[in-house]
């Protein structure tokens, strides 16, 4: 996965460790999420241009085809974000990979269409991986993603409008 990221966005170690959870455990992590690298060509066929691929690294996607990636925002932070199979459901989920994993660990089916002001409906969070997430990285889950919310609220404009621009710009 490692040799998928573009050279602009910093490999965390958060996914480091996450894969090396995933190699020992197993999957479900959380809900639906696998880790998947992108290849070459996964952001030419989402955007339909290759001019996004040094912004952009996918470490993971859901069972519909979305993308979780790394997005470099140019102002030197790197957000995880959600890029929906259908081109919808296009936001800021987190401002680092720890706070993804976070996330990730209060057991959303979907994390990218789910309505995270609420506790997860219908599944039950990975109680190993939460546990994990809690001891590894000295935090604590919430029961629903509440905090994220003003985060992808502020964020989600500027990842959409970034998405729209460049859209806009190539095509």
């Amino acid at each position: 996965m490692k040799q998928s990221f573009p050279s602009s966005i910093p490999f965390p170690n958060e996914l480091e460790q996450l894969i090396e959870w995933t190699n020992q455990n197993g999957y479900p992590i959380s809900g639906f999420f696998e880790l998947r690298a992108g290849d070459k060509d996964t952001m030419f066929y989402w955007f339909g241009f290759r001019e996004v691929d040094e912004k952009l690294a996918q470490f993971g996607a859901g069972a519909d085809g979305s993308l979780y990636c790394i997005w470099d925002a140019g102002d030197q932070s790197f957000p995880v974000v959600h890029l929906g199979s259908e081109g919808d459901g296009i936001k800021v989920l987190a401002a680092n990979f720890k706070d993804f994993l976070r996330l990730l660990a209060i057991g959303y089916g979907e994390l990218g269409f789910e309505d995270l002001s609420k506790p997860p409906a219908g599944s039950e969070p990975n109680l190993i991986f939460q546990n994990w997430v809690k001891s590894q990285f000295n935090t604590n889950i919430p029961t629903n993603g509440s905090e994220f919310i003003t985060l992808e609220e502020n964020g989600k404009c500027q990842f959409a409008n970034w998405v729209d621009h460049v859209c806009e710009k190539y095509n």
